[in-house]
This record gives C-alpha cells, sequence and structure tokens, in this order.
C-alpha cells in the first residue's frame, strides 16, 4: 500500500484548510515584499525591495483591481519589470489568493529556463511559498506546479494548444513583443490569452510586459499634441498601450517641482564633435528638467523612483508641482504604463549613452540598424523609427550627384571589384552585369554597367541569343567576360585591376537553376569555386545571409541537379536593400557613400529608387513595370562582399586583397598577362559524386581563389 505523503491527520487538516482559506486583502505589492525571496544566483537570495523599483508598484497593484481586465506594461530591459509583474504576481496568487495562472514565455526552451532558474529558485527561497507548494512529486515538474490550494500554474510557450480550450484567471505574458504576430494562424497572443479568463468575467486578469520590438509603421505619424501620451501606430505591446488608459512616468524636479517625463529628448550628453570619445561623453549624460534646466545628477535617480516621488499620468492627466491632479484621464478595461530607458533602475545613463552612440558610430559607417534598432527597443524601451523610412528622394536627385570619373576605370579608393549578375528571363533573356569597386568603410563605386545578350560559337563564329535556361554553354560567359575582367586603374600607370568575385541570382525561368548549379560545379572543377558566388532571395529571414545546401534528388519527379554539394547563399533581400538604401541617403562622400559616374543615364537612377520601402518593412516596386535590377545588382554584391568578411576589416591592417593599390598583390603590372587557369584532365571532368557540404578547393597557384589568399572565406 502506498502511505499518503502526509506526516500525520494534523497535517492533513492543516493542507485541507488552505483549500478553504478566504483571499487575504493585502495589496499585491505588500504580499510580495512578505512572501518573496528575489533569488541570487542558486544558492543565495534576497528580499524584494519595492522602493529600488518603485516605478512598478501602481503597474503591480492594478493586476488584482477588477477595475481591469488587463495590465499592459511597456518597458526597456533592466526595469524589474519581469521581477514584480510575473514571478511576484504569481507568488502574490499563490500566498493570497490562488487560482489557475497561466504564464506563457516566448519559446519552450524559455519556458523552461523560467520555470528553472526564476520560479524554482523562487520558490525554494521563499519558505511562504514553499510550504504552500504540493509534496506529491509528480505535481510538481518543468511546465506544470501544483499546491496545496489546488492552484494550478502552466509554464508554456506561445501555441494554439497552450492558449486555447482551457480557461485560467490569470494569464501572463512575458517578452510578447518577439513573439509571432500570428499563432499558428489563430490570431495575435494577447487576444487568444484573454479568452481563457473571460470564464471568471472582472475577476479574470490579463498580464502582458515586453521592451518594443516592431517597427513604427507610418514614419509621418506624430503626437497629437505636445502633452500627448500616445504612442506610434506600431504591431506588438505598442498596440496594446494605445488601447489602454495611457500611463506615462513623471518624476518632479528636486528644484523647481514641476513634473516632467524621464526620455530620451530630456537628457543631454556632448556630441561627436565636441567629444568625439564615447567613454567620456556618455560619462557626462545627464537627464535636464525641461522646466528650469537643472541637471539631475545619477545619483538622484534612486529617489526619483521611489514609490512616493515617482506617479504614473494618465492621458489626459495633468499634474502641479504641489501634486495637485487634473484634468480627464482616458477611460479604459486596460490599465496600460509604458516608461523609458532613463529611468531604468539596473540601467546607468553612462551605458545607456555609451552603447547608443556605438549603434549610432555602427550604422554611420556600415548602414546596418540592426544594432541600432535594438539598442532604441530594449536599451530606452522605445519603437524604432526605421531611418529608410524617414526620407524619400528621386532619381533625378542621385543623377545629380553623379561624378565625372573616366568611364570604366578604377577611381581612386577603390581596394577590390565584385561583380554581380541577374539573370532575365522571357523575350529580354540576358545577363545583366554591374561592377562595384569597394574601398574603406563601406565607401563605394559603381565602375561598369552592361548587359550580355549573345554569344559567339567559337567555331562557326556564329552569333546567337543568350539562352541561360536553355543553354549551358551560354554560361560560359560569365567567365570570359566578368570573371576574367581587368579593368585599368585611374593614376595612368597602365595597371590593371580583376574581379575578385561575382554573386549571380540563381533563379528565374525553369532551367535557370540547373545551369546555375551546373556552372558552379565546372568553376569548382577549373579551381573557380571560391570566385563564383550563387545567391537567392528568401525575405524575412532570422539571418542576414544564410549559406545553404540545396538536395533534391528525393523528388523523382525532378532532376537531380541539386545535390547537396552546391552552396547557395539565401540573403534577407528587405535587410540587405536598407543596407543599400542608407548608403543612398548618403550626402557627403566617405564611409558608406555610393558614388556614381556620371556617364550613367536617368534609367539607371530610376532602377535605383524602383522600390520603396514599406510601413511592414518589405521593399516592393513602385510599379509592377519598373525595372530595379540596379538595386537587385547592388544587394547580391554587399552579401558576396559581407560572406567575404568585408565588414570585419581592420583597415589599419586590411588583408592583402584589400590593401592600396601600391601593395595589393591582385594588382596586375602593365605587361603582366592575364592568369591562364588550367583545364583539368579531361578523365577528372565528369560530375562528382554527391559530398556533405564540401569545402571549395582551389590550387595554391590561383592568386584569385586560393585558400592561402588571406581574409576570404568559404
Amino acid at each position: 500500500m502506498i502511505l499518503p505523503p502526509y506526516a500525520s491527520a494534523e497535517q492533513g487538516r492543516v493542507d485541507t484548510a488552505e483549500m478553504l482559506r478566504a483571499p487575504s486583502r493585502l495589496k499585491v505589492v505588500e504580499a510580495i515584499k512578505k512572501s518573496m525571496r528575489v533569488p541570487k544566483g542558486a544558492a543565495n537570495s534576497e528580499a524584494w525591495d519595492d522602493t529600488l523599483t518603485g516605478y512598478m508598484n501602481e503597474p503591480i497593484n492594478c493586476l488584482a483591481s477588477r477595475q481591469y481586465d488587463a495590465v499592459i506594461f511597456v518597458g526597456p530591459a533592466r526595469t524589474g519589470k519581469t521581477i514584480g509583474l510575473i514571478d511576484g504576481f504569481i507568488c502574490y496568487v499563490i500566498y493570497c489568493d490562488p487560482a489557475d495562472t497561466l504564464l506563457v514565455q516566448l519559446t519552450e526552451e524559455k519556458a523552461r529556463e523560467h520555470s528553472k532558474k526564476r520560479l524554482d529558485r523562487t520558490f525554494r527561497a521563499s519558505p511562504l511559498i514553499a510550504q504552500r507548494m504540493s509534496p506529491i512529486r509528480h505535481d510538481n515538474n518543468v511546465h506544470d506546479k501544483i499546491f496545496k490550494s489546488g492552484m494550478y500554474l502552466k509554464i508554456g510557450w506561445p501555441s494554439i494548444n497552450v492558449l486555447s480550450s482551457s480557461d485560467y484567471r490569470n494569464v501572463l505574458l512575458t517578452d510578447y513583443d518577439r513573439w509571432p504576430l500570428d499563432i499558428d494562424g489563430e490570431g495575435d497572443g494577447y487576444s487568444l490569452a484573454s479568452k481563457r479568463t473571460t470564464t471568471f468575467m472582472s475577476a479574470g486578469m490579463t498580464a502582458v510586459e515586453s521592451s518594443p520590438g516592431h517597427d513604427v509603421i507610418d514614419p509621418r505619424w506624430r503626437p497629437p499634441s505636445a502633452n500627448s501620451h500616445e504612442a506610434p501606430p506600431c504591431e506588438g505591446i505598442i498596440k496594446l498601450y494605445n488601447q489602454g488608459d495611457r500611463r506615462r512616468l513623471y518624476w518632479p524636479c528636486p528644484d523647481c517641482g514641476e513634473h516632467f517625463q524621464p526620455v530620451q529628448e530630456n537628457m543631454q550628453w556632448p556630441d561627436d564633435k565636441a567629444e568625439p570619445d564615447p567613454v567620456r561623453a556618455s560619462e557626462a549624460a545627464r537627464v535636464v528638467c525641461p522646466h528650469c534646466s537643472r541637471v539631475i545628477e545619477p545619483h538622484e535617480k534612486r529617489a526619483l523612483n521611489h514609490p512616493d516621488t515617482c506617479v504614473w499620468l494618465r492621458e489626459g492627466e495633468t499634474i502641479d508641482r504641489h501634486g495637485t491632479r487634473a484634468g480627464e484621464p482616458r477611460q479604459s478595461r486596460i490599465a496600460s504604463f509604458w516608461m523609458e530607458g532613463p529611468a531604468a533602475a539596473y540601467q546607468t545613463w553612462a551605458k545607456l549613452v555609451y552603447q547608443l552612440i556605438l549603434a549610432e558610430q555602427e550604422f554611420e559607417l556600415t548602414g546596418s540598424q540592426e544594432t541600432l534598432k535594438a539598442r532604441i527597443n530594449t536599451d530606452w524601451g522605445r519603437p524604432y523609427l526605421h531611418r529608410n523610412g524617414q526620407q524619400d528622394f528621386a532619381a533625378e536627385d542621385l543623377l545629380e550627384r553623379a561624378e565625372p570619373f573616366t568611364k570604366r576605370t578604377v577611381p581612386h579608393g577603390v581596394r577590390f571589384l565584385i561583380g554581380s549578375v541577374d539573370v532575365q528571363g522571357g523575350r529580354k533573356r540576358r545577363f545583366v552585369v554591374q561592377i562595384i569597386g569597394y574601398g574603406e568603410n563601406g565607401e563605394r563605386w559603381l565602375v561598369d554597367r552592361y548587359n550580355l545578350r549573345e554569344v559567339v560559337d567559337t567555331e562557326s563564329g556564329e552569333i546567337s541569343p543568350i539562352d541561360p535556361a536553355g543553354r549551358l554553354e551560354h554560361w560560359d560567359i560569365l567567365e570570359t567576360d566578368v570573371m576574367d575582367k581587368r579593368y585599368r586603374l585611374s593614376d595612368g600607370s597602365g595597371r590593371r585591376m580583376p574581379v575578385l568575385a561575382i554573386a549571380c541570382d540563381h533563379g528565374g525561368e525553369a532551367g535557370v537553376s540547373d545551369n546555375a548549379y551546373r556552372f558552379w560545379r565546372k568553376m569548382r572543377r577549373k579551381g573557380r569555386g571560391t570566385q563564383f558566388y550563387l545567391v537567392k532571395g528568401e525575405g524575412k529571414a532570422q539571418q542576414l545571409i544564410r549559406k545553404s545546401f540545396p538536395d533534391n534528388t528525393d523528388n523523382s519527379r525532378r532532376r537531380a541537379s541539386a545535390r547537396g554539394d552546391v552552396p547557395l547563399y539565401l540573403l534577407d533581400t528587405d535587410r540587405i536593400k536598407d543596407k543599400i538604401d542608407t548608403a543612398l541617403h548618403r550626402d557627403e562622400p566617405g564611409p558608406n557613400y555610393l558614388h556614381h559616374p556620371d556617364w550613367l543615364g536617368l534609367w539607371f537612377f530610376q532602377e535605383l529608387t524602383a522600390e520603396t520601402r514599406g510601413p511592414d518593412g518589405k521593399w516592393r516596386k513602385v510599379s509592377e513595370k519598373a525595372a530595379n535590377e540596379a538595386l537587385d545588382l547592388y544587394g547580391y554584391a554587399h552579401a558576396v562582399a559581407i560572406v567575404r568578411g568585408y565588414e570585419r576589416i581592420n583597415w589599419q591592417a586590411p588583408p592583402p586583397w584589400a590593401k592600396d593599390w601600391d601593395d595589393n598583390p591582385n594588382i596586375l603590372q602593365p605587361d603582366q598577362p592575364a592568369k591562364v587557369y588550367r583545364e583539368p584532365d579531361p578523365q577528372t571532368v565528369s560530375e562528382p559524386a554527391a559530398q556533405p557540404k564540401p569545402e571549395d578547393t582551389a590550387p595554391a597557384d590561383n592568386w584569385l581563389g586560393s585558400a592561402n589568399n588571406d581574409g576570404w572565406l568559404s
């Protein structure tokens, strides 16, 4: 017989009484202070201090209010929002008012981590919580926890199985803006979660916390008034915030007593002209009262965050220097809160500004907005307004900026050349080729642009139209007329620069991909596999560039042209085009500037501006018939440059292929013959058997594609 887990009948009565205990009337904050200890690592813990993150008290207490169906909290990282709103509220429910509760984390892995590293440690460190847990062993596992009161705590992740069918009085959603916008095709996470609480009517509560993660949809949006609390139009948690009563955090000035928001607009620090050192500039960062210009010092932040000092004002509310509130506050069944980075208790102003300065510098040098977006979202707690969405320009503007450098020569500043090829089908079959010269820190020059429409039969001398889909031998023109190109330097020395590598779009009409794979294999056999890249856009993706090895050998309806031996680089085309567009918006030569020759016609610049970035972040043609080859080709070339390691180059000591002309071993002297690539023995030319993701190899004497060519990546 299996004995019950209770030590005695008396203990059984005590545990049964726990199920019948009336809810406590403690405020949520007071109950958390009494019941919860915050784990500090695996072994230590400390009491929860509500004065350190005093701005969290009001949102936390709203969780138990029947006035609200939901509490929405928007804030940066390191605010203590998860400890208070999620872990703390769970402890309150266990201790004061037991009810079935669902916690939804970002992924299954994150749910497991939250359960083991946060909740389990919190429960063990908190005696008043530990004694309420069920003593039955299988009642406490990673995703399900049952307590003596009968309360059930579920820890799940965003899926229709977790967010459907079952009823919970409390549903808690964390890191919401990193969730998919649509859960398994059934709708957004908040709508699905809030339905789980409807059975409990006014007692049901849905809590959502996150830093912003979605871009501003409309870059033209402006606040309706200077004192408005409305957030820009966004998906995710900002959208939920706007549906609520829109509370913003205010501090009283220590001198004049007037209240103001601790936001970026009320901070100051030296710009890079006054203080080019980001460390010193960030250490000088201060919050300034907009009413009397009083400078707030870093040591004063904790006192301003004290729950007796800081205040939350709803949309429509005002407060005077004596603390008297007025106005007509916005009414809603959702209590929504938004605070920004300067008030975050665990984030210093120096570090906040330092990381922002570095992100701005990276953007200036590379055009990449990923780091900058992450800093604005997670450090500052603000939705990101994409820089490319803030202004548009016309083809005529770019034409006016064109420069008079000699046609098809390499301008000063170019260190190496990258070619890119777009395959056009239909009645206008051709290869469209663009040659871009790369200099330091993203500065680029367009050196050449041409079409390959015809091929000449070497034996008969007959000319025939290019057919990339139907004729494999027509691809040979990419070797002779692109890969073998040498461009004269503009210094008049007669020296020439080769094309270092080319990127080719492998898609198009039926047959193009097959021939692209076969041509790459041919180049590999000739030792030029590291000079020819196949690329393909895959839309929005987790990675900017992802190396894949397509394999359709298990598809009997297809010829097995892709058998896992040819590398295909999949591009997030929207983010790649963001980089190009950022460079186009530079108005002064220097890092990340695109130079264009004046011998190009307006048609070229119309191709560069043929697409526009939509509010959803996707690039689309301005009209169906608009040609966009120039923009696509810039993107292909830059993808190959990134794969080759261009963005990681230390320009104080660049690799040989990126050095200045006099020190670059790839520069050909006037009397130096073109490199002759040795044809392999015919017996070795047969199609190789499929290999699991092989590494490209090249003869040691192949100066252009050699594995010894420093700085190259396969």
